[in-house]
């Protein structure tokens, strides 16, 4: 079986493929279990501020599960910067969901994208990126914290390749404070796609956590398109297996379930997205 636990659809305000068309996809390329992971956004700038309609993802969630009964639909949403918005994160406690993933995309004003860095200090815009994920991971009230590193996504075109030893020591007290607080790390291997070329967080990262204690992990590809479903899973398990653990975490209900990695299968089915 292949999980992908971090999946977009058009009830996402960035998505592009419906929850029917990418349910019938995983069936297609050997997904046992998906989970979507609707943006959730309140920062009133965000492409994905107000889009989210809770009744019509539920509705449409449902009648997935009555079409595609071999596989497993899991429902989820990713929260933009729950340390900003407590009122909130607490009411998504009133949603029947199986997973809330946080996320770090604004800086202050600024969202974490190229046309946004311009002429900036990039070194100073990780800085600030890392103390508003430290923040996060602080605050709590979620269940995974996703694409932990994602600023190097757009940084690399300004600072080349992401330096994980210039920021050890600001990623292991957001790792800590995760570790402390039970909250999972995410492999998100869209990065594989993007100019990075690397998953979120590098293996730099993947193997402090495990040092670390982190026992928690989830896989997801951030797909918003049909052919990105999937992308990366296999090169993600190795890199998990590669930095010493033997089991993953899949949440029910917000609470985790450790699969052991075995239980993976792999796949050649999915096409590779340049």
């Amino acid at each position: 079986m292949l999980f992908d636990c971090h999946v977009h659809s058009t009830c996402s305000g960035d998505g592009h493929v419906s929850i029917e068309d990418m349910c019938a996809r995983a069936v297609e390329i050997g997904i046992g279990e998906i989970a979507f992971t609707e943006h959730f956004d309140n920062n009133p700038a965000d492409l994905c501020f107000g889009k989210f309609d809770y009744d019509s993802y539920i509705s449409q969630i449902e009648a997935a599960r009555a079409r595609f009964d071999s596989l497993r639909i899991l429902t989820g949403i990713e929260f933009g910067e729950p340390h900003m918005y407590p009122e909130q994160i607490q009411a998504v406690r009133e949603w029947k969901l199986d997973v809330v993933l946080a996320v770090v995309h604004w800086v202050g004003d600024k969202i974490i994208a190229v046309d946004e860095f311009g002429d900036s200090d990039v070194e100073s815009m990780y800085d600030r990126y890392f103390d508003e994920v430290l923040k996060t991971a602080r605050v709590g009230g979620f269940d995974v914290l996703a694409h932990f590193d994602l600023m190097k996504r757009f940084g690399v075109k300004y600072a080349g390749p992401f330096r994980f030893e210039s920021f050890r020591d600001r990623i292991a007290a957001i790792l800590e404070a995760m570790i402390e607080r039970g909250i999972a790390l995410e492999m998100n291997t869209s990065g594989l796609r993007q100019p990075c070329r690397e998953t979120f967080p590098g293996p730099g990262t993947l193997k402090l956590y495990r040092e670390l204690g982190g026992e928690l992990i989830t896989i997801g590809s951030d797909a918003h398109r049909i052919e990105q479903l999937g992308f990366g899973l296999d090169e993600g398990m190795s890199l998990i297996r590669a930095a010493g653990f033997d089991r993953i975490a899949v949440y029910r209900s917000r609470t985790p379930e450790l699969v052991a990695l075995d239980a993976f299968c792999t796949t050649e089915s999915i096409a590779k997205v340049s």
